[in-house]
């Protein structure tokens, strides 16, 4: 039995970042995905329970388990998050993508993809009530 494919990367940063910072991290997502010939249709993105962002990256086409945890390990993944991931995958847990949300969590469209747009500056949301 294999691991399904994935088509949302889930990224645990454990740090706070200014809006700039993000607006760059989005960028590095954009050029790690099209890297790998994998199109990011939107980002969106919370707190973590604890610490941190957690990120929410949709892609297309969807990829297999082990390429999506690569990806999110590129993306500055937790660490020690991708080698449980790593070995979820290979046991054959479909469920190997956990993130940890606060019960209010409310999730934040903040990068979709338009057909107009030719770089990351046209298509970020206002970052200001975000961050």
């Amino acid at each position: 039995m294999a691991v399904d494919k994935v088509s949302i990367l889930k990224i645990d940063k454990d740090c706070h970042m200014t809006k700039d910072w993000i607006q760059d991290y989005l960028w590095l997502i954009l050029a790690v995905c099209r890297r790998y010939q994998v199109k990011v249709v939107s980002v969106e993105m919370c707190h973590s329970r604890r610490k941190g962002i957690h990120f929410y990256v949709e892609i297309a086409p969807s990829v297999k388990a082990e390429v999506a945890n690569k990806l999110q390990f590129l993306l500055g993944d937790d660490c020690q998050r991708v080698g449980f991931n790593q070995a979820r995958i290979y046991s054959n847990f479909n469920e190997w993508n956990k993130l940890f949300e606060r019960p209010d969590c409310k999730l934040r469209t903040i990068y979709r993809t338009t057909e107009s747009s030719r770089h990351v500056g046209t298509a970020i949301r206002d970052l200001g009530a975000v961050v």
